[in-house]
């Protein structure tokens, strides 16, 4: 068996693995249903013992249960020459998703710099205006002091 699997299902979900409620398997264990991702069973869905791929060591301990039973009924070759192909697309469109998932955080994180930008730029400008108010009154009271003493 290909380790290329994948959990699935619409049962409780516990850690990422989904657990089939009310199967359990050799050693008592609930069993988890998975989604197959090889070439030779792609989006089959299988239950397997949580205990399936543990060590050679739990296994000499009798920690390992070799439970695993097919959901699914076999694919027709149409099914399978097809689905692959839509595996690879899908893998295809989730690595471009994760891509356009890093620029939109990097454009973001540019957007929340030229907006302190906007903001600091606003408060200058308010400082400058208000500098420049102070100029002008400045002028005219000593052009009308230049004026009045003339």
């Amino acid at each position: 068996m290909d380790s290329s699997y994948t959990s699935t299902g619409h049962s409780s979900s516990n850690g990422g693995r989904v657990e089939f409620p009310g199967r359990t398997c050799f050693c008592g264990c609930t069993v988890r249903m998975f989604t197959s991702r090889t070439s030779q069973n792609p989006g089959r869905r299988f239950l397997r013992c949580p205990k399936l791929h543990l060590s050679t060591f739990s296994y000499l301990l009798g920690e390992k249960c070799d439970f695993f039973e097919w959901v699914d009924q076999h694919m027709c070759d149409r099914a399978g020459t097809i689905i692959p192909g839509l595996l690879v697309r899908l893998n295809q469109l989730e690595d471009h998703n994760r891509i356009v998932e890093v620029e939109k955080n990097r454009l973001s994180e540019e957007n929340r710099l030229l907006y302190d930008c906007v903001v600091q730029l606003q408060v200058t400008n308010n400082a400058l205006r208000y500098k420049l108010k102070l100029v002008l009154i400045c002028a005219i009271c000593c052009l009308l002091a230049f004026v009045w003493f003339m």
